[in-house]
């Protein structure tokens, strides 16, 4: 199964909605050809059900096709492929695997498009759609951006950074990461740049662990959040590996419902980054 992921979860991030919504050929052309390569019998566009515009289009653009358009329940995060597989085909990828380990490989909309321009156009991956938006930006949208423009100059077209503009993220700001140079480039894989206000970031001090056990309530890959990240800030690889940080996508969900505002997701980052030093 070829299952294309239209399931643009992350809050403030449109990108692939204007590009299913504006661009439902390319998108259906480059899911076929994906099947055809890699000789997947059936072919999935999912889309979460916030999304009615581009469920209607791709739908209407999918019939006489062998490609189905399904509607998933809109939640969070539900654009990552694990969550995506299991939502759309009832598998389940095991701990560790990967997408082929079930018989599915999966694409974004954005690649499927890019796919079809490079195949019927012969034409390289050189600009992506990507969104600028936030409550610290005076105009925000969605721009057909060459890759190797600077966030900067993204920022600039959409009127600059209002006075109360405090963090700029890369990506969406669950899962994006702050920018300490604005003269960044964007890459092929930057869906969008969030410009987060000083409300926004407004928040509580940090304190001590309470054990309420929301971190693991809300974790989509059933982990134990506060137990690795307290053993990525003692540097206890042996636990982190026990509780299996690899399997962790960052989705920021454990960090935003955390009472105590610990940052666990940057101490997995971390004791992600000092495991693979390992």
């Amino acid at each position: 199964t070829l299952l294309v992921n239209g399931c643009e979860c992350e809050p403030y991030l449109t990108a692939d909605y204007r590009l299913m919504v504006e661009c439902p050929s390319p998108i259906l052309s480059g899911a076929l050809l994906g099947a055809r390569a890699c000789g997947a019998k059936d072919v999935l566009i999912a889309i979460e059900d916030n999304k009615p515009l581009a469920v209607d289009t791709l739908s209407r653009a999918a019939k006489g096709t062998d490609v189905r358009v399904v509607e998933l329940r809109t939640k969070y995060p539900q654009g990552s492929e694990k969550q995506t597989i299991t939502a759309a085909l009832g598998r389940t990828v095991p701990g560790g695997g990967l997408p082929l380990n079930v018989g599915v490989v999966v694409i974004n909309a954005g690649t499927a498009a890019a796919l079809a321009g490079a195949v019927l156009r012969d034409r390289p991956l050189t600009h992506r759609v990507v969104s600028v938006t936030g409550g610290g930006i005076v105009k925000p949208k969605n721009l057909l951006a060459p890759i190797g423009v600077s966030y900067r100059e993204l920022i600039d077209y959409c009127g600059g950074l209002k006075p109360n503009a405090a963090r700029v993220v890369a990506g969406g700001p669950m899962m994006g990461f702050a920018l300490g140079d604005l003269n960044t480039p964007v890459t092929k894989g930057t869906s969008g740049v969030t410009v987060l206000t000083e409300e926004d970031l407004a928040g509580i001090a940090e304190t001590d662990c309470i054990r309420c056990g929301r971190c693991v309530d809300v974790c989509p890959m059933n982990l134990v959040p506060t137990r690795i990240a307290l053993g990525a800030r003692n540097k206890n690889w042996e636990l982190v590996k026990k509780h299996h940080i690899a399997s962790c996508m960052e989705c920021g969900c454990c960090a935003y419902e955390c009472p105590a505002a610990i940052p666990l997701v940057q101490l997995i980052r971390v004791g992600k980054a000092q495991m693979m030093k390992k």
